[in-house]
């Protein structure tokens, strides 16, 4: 007997909705409105799929536009410093005040034994190499930096051949007879001698002041070039009648370079040395060569210069040309001995290698693509002629291709540069459509049998109204981490969180659209009986062969997985395991270090790589270089500030050595009897005794290098207003990063103190990776909380059920614990790019949870029961997903680039630990303590079942389209029907018209009976007629 509910049942049940929870309300509006939403999409789209499609390739076209825009930052400082930082600064000032007028060029030579001819000969003949490399416009003499050397005739062969030679038979041996025979007849300068004096005498003291000039004047300029081969001036034929113990004598015993007649210390130039018991080298390892270039600055100021990315200098387009020939010829391996290596710096090889890197590695992404279509194929379609679906899985494919269309378009209109980190999009991309495409599919084809006997436009519908939720729940989780992360002060990962902000949204849209449209056209073809590869063949009397129609990934999570991992022995195991494993990455956490070195950047197999790991293990000790400019100050008022500075520096614990002109010129004046600090004597003569002293043997090297005059500088005349000035340093070797800081922090502090009255501050190129490191790790935690946040306010938004919420929260921790110490682990660091992969992780991780989460939530029965029933319909599209985007960035592994390597390594722990608690440790949570199902799923009419003891009754919803398939007249209304969707506690009514529907198509809601076996409503013959509102229920 059939009736309809009376109207104290409806009230009851409605009083009993109005009760429920404000986030349940929340819950049931999104969920349907959601499901509404992409129902209609989905019919619409199956109805003209190809406008749809030619929707998404107008939209592609038009951000396409974008990318004649497009600008690529290889710049390390414009990358991985803040911009707002003190080193920007300061490069800045340098820049504008200061520009660096020369470019350091190196090569180390490795052998058993450097001290020896073979390897004295090899330094000789590139030598000649560098000496003879030219271009159209340049040569090593017109780009080389020069300075003045004493001639050869001062140091005879004889002197430097025995260091034994008393030093009274000097003048006799080098001619200087008649420099000395002059003095008595020249005025002599005043000066001091004492016992302490370096290099012998300094004639700029000894002679007068005017003679000196034009005899300084007189001497010849050779370009700067550094070597132990000073000592032998070059000379082939001499090096080649040397002896090893002659090379060794002559190592320990010459102090004075023989080319530019300057104090030297050659064994500087050697590393790994050995020595005997006295203390003499007998042996080294390496030894080291230098070549000193010019840059010329008129040049750069009518704009014929190239702006090199590695350092940041505005270099002469002829002398930027001139060093490439110089890498040419220095790494010229055709003629060099067995035994002997080279490894090479020029100064704008970083620039060079670093960018070319990360481009010539993105044919990874190709091979990638190739592989993942290959598995989505073989996932996607089934092993014969008609269900295979190729076309599919490269439209599929597609989808990744158009948003990084649209992504970089986007971006580069705004005026977003590309940074090499960006890169890793595609990857990403790829793994992010892979996992939407999955989750598309796997809610096709768990499709109610109900549902698969409608017309395709609604099964179409019904697909996407239950994949919608779900990947949007993850598309926006991964948008918002990324929102997020712009925010940065990082410059690399505020524009990598950009693309990939614009990209996400860009791949769910096409996935959702343009896969969808080809999907229903496939279809068509499939039901059509054609054939998946040629859709103009029709296969007639087809019928699959059994072994296609198998599933083994279904048949394993639903047989197999789902009914052994919710046995109690199993799940002991399982959260005992999460539990260890938690625990040891806890402590492997604790050993992530936190470090920045731009040098990771290049290539392991570049030669620029090797250089700096041969320089680290072969000169150690050698700690970082810096400078501290002097812009704008007083001079001879502050004096006394410049002489404490020095003092300060050299008793900081984190200086080695100090090299300062101001030293120097205090020392110089001190032997002639001046108090430089003597405010009486320096105002006056402050201008004088500087140019005196840069013209001295001891000033010399300071003259070029470390002034910048307003006004040329003359020998004779005093020094012209000083604009700008440095004094160099260098740190002793500093391990960690926190050691770093804190010495870049306390020179800083004690030139604050100082309290100079102009412009004076600190400056290294390392300071650009320490100021990175001071920031990276507040960076970092910033972003990764803030991005969990709001992630979780997504989730909880779109799951809308707080305890699930947390779940995924506690389940993305779990997995970002367990990643970190696989970093420490595997040789990683904090730093920008990890930084930024993390971010990354946060968006991939929770897919993996909130498609589990998700499931769980929209089924009916026991703890155990949802569990089984999520992991058996949402395992696979979940596990597909993630062995997908695996596939897409494991070839990264072979990859020279750190950006790619790091990504690797970063995303192999997202996608085993996101896997393993999203579909081992996060099913059986769920089973233990998982929250009650949606509103829309609960068994909750308590008073029919008072009335109806005998009946399980329920409230289900039809399906939201009452166009589609309500009933259109009374006696449509007379015949069972099966709808399917959830169960809905909340009582809502229909309103029927006279065989039509009326006015805003709302939600029907019957009392319905489940079917036990199918999992569905099947709802009995309803009373209704025309015009009447009513409850329908069947007895």
């Amino acid at each position: 007997m059939n009736g309809v509910a009376d109207n104290h049942g409806s009230k009851n049940s409605l009083a009993k909705m109005k009760n429920q929870s404000f986030l349940n309300r929340v819950s049931l509006g999104i969920v349907t409105s959601l499901e509404l939403v992409f129902y209609k999409y989905g019919c619409a789209i199956a109805r003209r799929p190809a406008m749809f499609i030619l929707l998404c390739i107008v939209v592609t076209a038009a951000f396409s536009v974008g990318l004649m825009k497009f600008t690529m930052e290889e710049r390390p400082f414009k990358l991985w410093i803040p911009q707002d930082s003190d080193f920007i600064k300061v490069m800045e000032w340098q820049k504008a005040n200061y520009p660096p007028q020369f470019r350091v060029h190196a090569a180390i030579y490795e052998a058993e034994n450097v001290l020896n001819k073979t390897v004295l000969l090899e330094m000789l003949r590139v030598h000649e190499a560098v000496a003879n490399a030219k271009t159209e416009k340049a040569t090593w003499p017109s780009v080389c930096a020069k300075m003045p050397s004493i001639t050869d005739s001062y140091f005879t062969r004889k002197r430097r051949r025995r260091a034994s030679k008393k030093r009274t038979d000097v003048s006799s041996e080098t001619g200087l007879s008649d420099v000395t025979d002059v003095l008595g007849e020249l005025p002599q300068a005043r000066f001091k001698r004492d016992g302490d004096e370096e290099g012998g005498v300094d004639w700029s003291v000894v002679l007068n002041r005017d003679y000196y000039c034009s005899v300084l004047q007189d001497m010849k300029q050779e370009c700067i070039e550094h070597s132990i081969l000073e000592i032998w001036g070059y000379d082939y034929h001499y090096i080649n009648s040397l002896e090893t113990q002659d090379i060794i004598d002559d190592v320990n015993e010459i102090e004075t370079s023989f080319v530019y007649g300057f104090p030297t210390n050659f064994t500087e130039y050697l590393g790994k040395i050995e020595r005997d018991n006295s203390g003499r080298v007998v042996k080294a390892g390496a030894s080291k060569q230098m070549w000193i270039t010019h840059i010329n600055l008129s040049a750069v100021a009518v704009g014929d210069f190239v702006d090199d990315t590695g350092t940041g200098m505005e270099v002469d387009t002829a002398s930027f040309e001139w060093e490439k020939e110089l890498i040419t010829a220095v790494l010229n391996e055709t003629q060099r001995p067995a035994g002997v290596s080279v490894y090479l710096m020029a100064a704008s090889s970083f620039g060079m290698i670093s960018g070319d890197t990360i481009i010539g590695d993105a044919q990874f992404l190709g091979i990638g693509f190739c592989v993942v279509f290959i598995y989505i194929q073989v996932m996607l379609g089934k092993f014969n002629l008609v269900e295979q679906r190729p076309f599919l899985s490269l439209m599929g494919l597609s989808c990744v291709g158009m948003s990084i269309f649209v992504s970089y378009g986007i971006c580069s209109m705004l005026g977003e540069p590309f940074g090499p980190v960006n890169n890793v999009l595609p990857f990403l991309l790829l793994g992010l459509g892979i996992d939407d495409m999955f989750v598309i599919m796997q809610a096709w084809n768990n499709l109610s049998d109900a549902e698969k006997k409608l017309e395709l436009p609604q099964r179409l519908g019904c697909a996407l109204k239950h994949a919608g939720v779900s990947i949007t729940v993850t598309s926006l989780t991964d948008f918002a981490a990324f929102a997020i992360g712009s925010g940065t002060v990082l410059p690399a990962l505020k524009s990598f969180c950009i693309y990939a902000a614009v990209g996400i949204a860009a791949v769910y849209f096409f996935q959702a659209t343009f896969f969808v449209a080809w999907f229903a056209l496939d279809q068509r073809r499939l039901e059509d009986k054609r054939n998946g590869l040629f859709w103009c063949w029709k296969h007639k009397n087809w019928t699959p062969n059994l072994c296609s129609q198998r599933d083994l990934c279904q048949t394993f999570f639903s047989d197999v997985y789902a009914k052994v991992l919710f046995k109690l022995p199993v799940k002991i195991t399982v959260l005992v395991l999460t539990v260890g494993l938690f625990g040891v990455s806890c402590w492997g956490l604790t050993t992530l270090r936190q470090e920045f070195n731009p040098i990771w950047f290049l290539p392991q197999s570049s030669y620029l790589f090797k250089f700096f790991m041969k320089q680290e293990y072969y000169y150690p000790t050698s700690g970082e270089s810096g400078v501290i400019y002097f812009g704008n100050i007083n001079y001879t008022e502050e004096l006394p500030k410049l002489d404490a500075l020095m003092v300060a520096m050299r008793e900081s614990e984190f200086i080695s050595e100090v090299s300062s002109w101001y030293l120097k010129y205090k020392h110089y004046w001190n032997k002639q009897g001046y108090d430089i600090l003597n405010a009486t004597e320096q105002n006056m003569e402050f201008p004088d005794q500087l140019s005196q002293f840069l013209h001295s043997p001891s000033g010399s090297p300071y003259r070029v290098r470390n002034f910048l005059f307003n006004g040329t500088l003359n020998c004779t005349d005093p020094a012209p207003p000083v604009l700008a000035s440095s004094v160099e340093y260098k740190h002793r070797l500093l391990s960690g990063s926190r050691e770093k800081i804190a010495g870049m922090d306390e020179i800083k502090d004690i030139i604050r103190a100082m309290n100079f009255s102009g412009y004076v501050q600190s400056y290294s190129r390392a300071y650009s990776g320490w100021e990175t490191d001071k920031i990276i790790e507040v960076e970092l935690y910033r972003n990764m909380g803030l991005a969990m946040v709001v992630v979780f306010l997504v989730t909880l938004l779109l799951i809308a059920n707080l305890p699930a919420s947390m779940m995924v929260l506690f389940c993305v921790l779990l997995t970002l614990v367990d990643v970190g110490a696989l970093m420490s682990w595997w040789g990683l660091t904090i730093d920008t790019v990890s930084c930024i992969d993390i971010v990354l992780a946060i968006g991939l991780c929770v897919d993996y949870a909130a498609h589990v989460a998700h499931a769980f939530m929209i089924q009916v029965g026991s703890r155990n029961q949802r569990a089984r029933k999520a992991v058996a319909t949402i395992g696979p599209a979940v596990l597909n997903g993630g062995f997908s985007t695996f596939l897409a960035f494991v070839f990264l592994a072979n990859s020279d680039s750190h950006v790619f390597i790091t990504f690797f390594k970063i995303f192999f722990g997202v996608v085993l630990y996101g896997l393993f608690h999203g579909l081992v440790f996060l099913p059986v949570l769920l089973s233990l303590i998982g929250p009650a199902p949606y509103p829309s799923a609960t068994q909750d009419v308590h008073h029919l079942h008072d009335s109806h003891p005998h009946q399980e009754e329920h409230v289900a919803r039809d399906t939201p389209l009452c166009q589609d398939l309500s009933p259109t007249s009374p006696e449509a209304n007379m015949k069972d029907e099966v709808y399917p969707g959830p169960a809905l506690v909340k009582f809502s009514q229909a309103k029927w018209g006279a065989g039509s529907c009326h006015g805003v198509c709302t939600v029907m809601y019957r009392i319905c009976r489940t079917t036990p076996q199918k999992q569905m409503f099947t709802c009995g013959k309803g009373s209704g007629g025309p015009g009447m509102t009513g409850i329908e229920q069947q007895q």
